[in-house]
């Protein structure tokens, strides 16, 4: 995937998607999971997990409980994981995106 591409498909004006298209228009590297995608069921329960985590020790998040909600209501759908990580700031994003890399799903912003 190109970064114009992932830039387009971040076009929801939540809070997570909007910082995360900043990061990359800003040169953020970035790096989407080759494959057929990992049943949504399967991650919810691990990213649910990582969210109470984050909460619970004070790490700053935006979308999180919003992407979890997906990730469980999207049950077997296979999705796309993708990481957006800024060099000099330690804020880094999950995206989630379907499985024909033509739509993001939910996206989190840890940082």
């Amino acid at each position: 995937m190109e970064r114009a591409e992932l830039i387009s498909l971040l076009a929801d004006e939540a809070p997570a998607q909007r910082a995360c298209r900043a990061a990359l228009e800003g040169g953020a590297i970035f790096h989407v999971q080759p494959g057929d995608g990992i049943p949504a069921n399967e991650l919810a329960p691990s990213y649910r997990v990582r969210e109470a985590h984050i909460r619970k020790v004070g790490i700053p998040s935006v979308g999180f409980a919003e992407a979890v909600e997906t990730l469980a209501a999207l049950e077997e759908r296979p999705v796309l994981v993708g990481s957006v990580a800024q060099e000099a700031s330690p804020r880094s994003f999950v995206v989630f995106l379907a499985a024909d890399a033509t739509a993001v799903l939910a996206c989190i912003g840890v940082g």
